[in-house]
């Protein structure tokens, strides 16, 4: 039995924010009732790949989807019940920025159907906001979240973002004690990366934006994980913690090679080991759809290697590690960089399950990328076969 999940992007926005490197439009609200018609004209040319037994997971993210109507969220979620199915105790997840999502409306999302949200509060420090470019404030963002609870959301993750230039640890400090005084059931921590294309990257460049260097990301990011997990929080995925129960299920499936749909302008999909996603351009889309065409602008189907590459390196993220076949183990067992690792404490191999230590999880890039030129070099070497006899 196929158990899917399913994303919807939205890419509507006030403002583009410096550090975002999503597919986002800003002053096109005009735009909202043709591209909810265009998500529900996708949803229901794709119903043939939704499973028996209903959606296990469905997430509306962005950009910011509560830009559009509530009743065009009802719709397009409507629409969706209808042509893919919902399975009974699915979780139903809707991004919502602070600055522009009011108390009735949470109501309205939650009346909707949706049973968790997600809050871009990003942090509770007011210079760091305006750094970021966010058009909220940390008071805002607090009343988001209290909006949310009085909406009934029993299920609420809260977004922060680290390492933002010009802040200090005690700001990064003073953010983590509100939002574990805030109970969320679900937190996720990002360090400020530098995308290709955003505003951000080009002020770095020009030595406009001062950049945090890796010791003081590390010191923040370790800071945030002894908070949260001595505050009763799973450290399950590398930018992840959840109270008891509340990981993210669409977002586990992500890590764990689950397979989801996508709809919506740049969306993504993995279904039968094929991997697919949509044009980025707006206009381009809508002409698409509306024309009873596909809006797939590529695909690719992995290779065993890339999709064995892909398993480690997402599965290492998590706090339940690889799950690793026999050949493996004895291969990555046989390799000196591999045995480095163990023996310097960063990885650790508990009978089938390779996972990352207490110290490799800083530094998990860096281990990932170890690996997974073992396990290349692991493949290349079944290909090649034994060694010739000497004679």
């Amino acid at each position: 039995m196929k158990s899917l999940g399913l994303y919807a992007h939205f890419p509507f926005c006030p403002c583009r924010c410096p550090y975002c490197g999503f597919t986002v439009v800003t002053g096109k609200d005009d735009l909202h009732e043709r591209y909810a018609t265009a998500l529900c004209n996708e949803l229901e040319a794709i119903a043939r790949l939704a499973p028996a037994e209903g959606l296990a997971s469905v997430f509306f993210g962005g950009g910011t989807p509560t830009r559009l109507e509530p009743r065009l969220l009802e719709r397009i979620l409507t629409t969706v019940r209808a042509s893919q199915g919902i399975a009974v105790g699915a979780e139903i997840t809707v991004e919502a920025n602070p600055g522009t999502t009011d108390a009735a409306r949470y109501a309205d999302l939650r009346q909707i159907g949706f049973n968790r949200i997600s809050i871009g509060a990003q942090s509770f420090f007011d210079q760091g906001l305006r750094l970021l470019g966010r058009d909220h404030t940390a008071a805002d963002a607090l009343g988001a979240f209290r909006a949310s609870r009085k909406a009934g959301f029993d299920n609420v993750n809260l977004d922060l973002i680290f390492s933002i230039p010009g802040a200090t640890d005690e700001d990064w400090r003073r953010t983590l004690d509100v939002v574990v005084d805030l109970r969320p059931e679900h937190i996720s921590t990002y360090a400020l990366t530098l995308e290709e294309g955003t505003s951000f990257q080009r002020r770095a460049r020009s030595g406009d934006l001062p950049v945090v260097c890796e010791d003081d990301d590390a010191r923040q990011y370790i800071g945030g994980l002894e908070r949260l997990t001595a505050a009763g929080y799973e450290h399950y995925e590398i930018s992840n913690f959840a109270l008891p129960g509340r990981r993210s299920r669409h977002n586990w499936a992500y890590w764990t090679g689950g397979e989801y749909l996508g709809v919506g302008v740049s969306a993504h999909r993995y279904v039968d080991g094929r991997r697919s996603w949509n044009t980025k351009d707006l206009p381009d889309y809508l002409a698409q759809v509306e024309a009873g065409s596909s809006p797939t602008e590529g695909g690719e189907r992995l290779d065993p290697a890339a999709a064995t590459s892909e398993r480690v390196w997402l599965g290492l993220r998590t706090c339940e590690g690889v799950k690793l076949g026999r050949v493996e183990r004895e291969g990555l067992a046989a390799k000196r960089r591999m045995t480095d690792l163990v023996r310097g404490g960063f990885v650790q191999l508990e009978g089938d399950r390779m996972k990352l230590t207490g110290k490799g999880i800083p530094v998990a890039d860096a281990v990932s990328v170890e690996i997974v030129t073992v396990i290349e070099d692991l493949a290349r070497d079944a290909q090649r076969g034994p060694d010739p006899p000497v004679p």
